[in-house]
C-alpha cells in the first residue's frame, strides 16, 4: 500500500512540474530573461557531456580516437547547426574508428 502511494504522489508531482509552466504562462508571454536563459540549456547539457566524458589523461587507450569523434561533433555542429547530425555523425565516426583501430 505504501508503495502505491508513493507511486501516485510521485507521479502527481512529475505532472504538476510538467503542467506548471502551461498554467503559469498560458495567458502572458514567458519573461525574456526565462527565454533566453532556455536557449542555453542545449549548449550547457552538451559543455557538460564533453568535460566529464572526455579523457584527459593520455595513456588512455581511446584517447585520440575519442577526441576525433569531439572534434567532428565540433564541426558537423559549425556546419549543420543540428544537434542530432553532429551528436550520430560523432559517434558513428567513433564507432567505426574503434572497430577499425580499437
Amino acid at each position: 500500500m505504501k508503495i502505491l502511494l508513493a507511486v501516485i504522489v510521485m507521479g502527481a508531482a512529475t505532472l504538476f512540474t510538467r503542467f506548471f509552466p502551461f498554467l503559469l504562462f498560458s495567458k502572458k508571454e514567458p519573461p525574456k530573461w526565462l527565454v533566453s536563459g532556455a536557449r542555453l540549456i542545449p549548449g550547457a547539457v552538451m559543455l557538460t557531456l564533453v568535460i566529464t566524458n572526455l579523457p584527459l589523461n593520455i595513456s588512455n587507450d581511446n584517447f585520440t580516437l575519442q577526441w576525433i569523434g569531439a572534434f567532428l561533433v565540433i564541426i558537423l555542429h559549425l556546419l549543420f547547426k543540428h544537434p542530432l547530425i553532429s551528436i550520430f555523425g560523432g559517434t558513428i565516426l567513433y564507432m567505426l574508428l574503434l572497430h577499425l583501430f580499437g
